[in-house]
């Protein structure tokens, strides 16, 4: 990549810049399911960027990024080895709800006194662990995961299922080369899979609609029951919004690189 970051990169300022200027989303819908912005935070970012003078508006329902900031986001990003390039990611509400329906019936079926009215839940041991294979293997469109340890297990292979369902999925690990084969299989697969040494959070949202924040390794111990999990789920936008721009941004740092194990 470029050693020069454009403004705003590693924001959701800068993500709404690139949607409008690379992506080619010039309506407020298309900037919406490109950067999966919340509606109400979508206008925040907008309204400063315009304050800013960076952004207005063509023929009253679309948008074009000053020139100057447009010309340096198009080259930055045509600099990017194609196997970097974000793939373009898009999530309507419609399939947002579904999946938040699909929790609803999920804690039916599994008898939990569970309430989705608070937006947020609590879940340990093999519930967490069914939960979160079950999530991700309903994915439509986007998974993101942050995990220290990813190896051959049950957990990690409901990646795969996304995968084969037409999602985009990246996972940020730790390098480890005791993993390599595995890790190698999930690229091949085209999961996206990015290192940064210094991870040690467990994170996984799906669809931007569903974000689980555990104690989880995507390794045996964690979901083969050999190690008392625990964590919360939650299904509130802007929560979830603050977690995606999270990991957005350690994707972005310098010091997070495509595996090339």
């Amino acid at each position: 990549m470029s050693e020069e970051i454009p403004r705003y990169i590693g924001s959701w300022k800068g993500r709404v810049i690139k949607a409008i200027s690379v992506d080619g989303a010039r309506k407020w819908n298309e900037i919406k399911e490109s950067t999966g912005l919340h509606p109400k935070s979508l206008n925040v970012v907008l309204r400063e960027l315009f304050d800013a003078g960076v952004i207005e508006k063509v023929n009253e329902d679309e948008y074009k990024v000053e020139y100057n900031l447009y010309k340096t986001y198009k080259e930055y990003f045509a600099k990017i080895a194609d196997s970097e390039k974000d793939p373009i990611v898009k999530i309507s509400e419609e399939i947002q709800n579904e999946l938040i329906q699909y929790i609803d019936n999920w804690k039916g079926v599994k008898r939990l006194n569970i309430s989705l009215k608070n937006k947020h839940f609590f879940l340990e041991n093999r519930f967490l662990d069914d939960f979160s294979k079950d999530i991700i293997a309903n994915a439509k469109q986007e998974v993101l995961v942050v995990s220290p340890w990813v190896s051959r297990c049950s957990l990690s292979e409901t990646l795969r299922d996304a995968v084969k369902n037409k999602a985009i999925v990246k996972v940020i690990v730790r390098p480890n080369k005791d993993d390599h084969s595995y890790h190698e299989l999930l690229k091949n697969e085209k999961v996206l899979l990015y290192q940064n040494e210094k991870v040690h959070a467990k994170m996984i949202i799906v669809d931007r609609a569903v974000a689980i924040i555990s104690s989880m390794n995507f390794i045996v111990q964690s979901s083969g029951g050999q190690s008392w999990e625990a964590g919360l789920v939650t299904i509130d936008p802007e929560i979830i919004q603050d977690v995606v721009n999270s990991i957005l941004k350690l994707i972005e740092l310098p010091e997070t690189s495509m595996s090339d194990e």
